[in-house]
């Protein structure tokens, strides 16, 4: 099987996760039910098989690029999502009262942003909508610049995401945080009227995994654990600058990302500081991913070994 630097980087990375949460369901004792995981691998499994095809018989190495990097990203997910909640509980305290102090400071409340959007019931139906397909937007960028044979890009983008993930699970760990949504109680009409996907209810269950943690993460109907840095801040402008040079890509982003900020904010449950730590993430990850891929095409063995998977027919 021929596999790329960057994208031998994240299967190695996945496989070390895999080893790392056998190792903490075996010592914790937690009940997982990896069946529940069985669409999201067989669907990598067939990528990966598709693209190796390309990449080995047909030489379409647009193709080859676009299913290994899909394949790898979902893939991948799985095992930090589960690391993430085999993490709980936490034994520091979280940090959200900490987090709406400052987001005072800068004149932002969760539940006064709540108050307004009740006004405008249809724009809260539509944030709600752009906020559920922020995955499905980086996914469409991968799917974008691997057709678009933009193999730096591509991968950079990769690289710089998984970095981020790892970089916003480790803040979390050191500095949990369950966002506004679990800080503030809003109004019962309020909640009514706004519906945030991340809402009070939930955010009260999060603070208690944080203190309890979980034995049966099967029965677990968690969306996400992490508040700071908001890892949907990440995937968001990972997008946008990924595609940056391709102009219309680029103006379609921004308008997108313009609405997505106040998704996050409102529907996300999260506070103002989540959002700019994720900023900071998203630029420093996104530099270190072009850095790995500049370095791994210095490699002597990313060189001739690798140049038939670049064949375009």
């Amino acid at each position: 099987m021929i596999f790329l630097p960057a994208e031998r980087t994240i299967l190695t990375i996945t496989l070390a996760m895999v080893a790392v949460c056998l190792f903490l369901i075996w010592e914790k004792g937690v009940v997982v039910a990896l069946g529940a995981y069985g669409f999201s691998i067989g669907f990598a499994v067939v990528m990966i098989a598709l693209g190796q095809f390309y990449r080995h018989f047909r030489k379409v190495e647009r193709i080859a690029l676009t299913t290994h990097i899909l394949a790898l990203f979902i893939v991948y997910s799985v095992p930090t999502s589960l690391f993430n909640l085999l993490l709980l509980p936490r034994p520091s305290a979280p940090i959200d009262a900490t987090l709406v102090q400052m987001d005072a400071w800068l004149g932002y409340s969760w539940p006064d942003a709540c108050a307004w959007i009740s006004q405008y019931p249809r724009l809260s139906d539509i944030l709600r909508q752009i906020y559920n397909l922020t995955l499905a937007q980086i996914l469409f960028v991968f799917l974008f610049l691997g057709m678009a044979n933009d193999r730096r890009r591509l991968h950079a983008a990769a690289l710089g995401t998984v970095f981020a993930s790892l970089a916003t699970i480790f803040c979390w760990a050191l500095f949990p945080s369950s966002g506004a949504s679990a800080y503030w109680t809003l109004a019962p009409e309020i909640d009514r009227i706004v519906r945030p996907v991340v809402n009070s209810a939930y955010g009260a269950e999060l603070n208690r995994l944080l203190v309890e943690g979980v034995r049966d993460i099967s029965t677990l109907k968690a969306t996400g654990l992490v508040g700071f840095p908001s890892f949907h801040t990440v995937m968001a402008l990972m997008s946008l600058t990924a595609v940056w040079p391709y102009r219309p890509m680029r103006f379609a982003l921004i308008l997108i990302n313009a609405a997505l900020l106040p998704a996050i904010l409102i529907h996300g449950g999260h506070n103002l500081m989540d959002v700019l730590g994720g900023t900071v993430v998203t630029a420093l990850c996104w530099r270190l991913g072009l850095v790995a891929f500049e370095a791994q095409q210095r490699r002597p063995s990313s060189g001739p070994r690798h140049a038939q998977a670049v064949v375009e027919a």
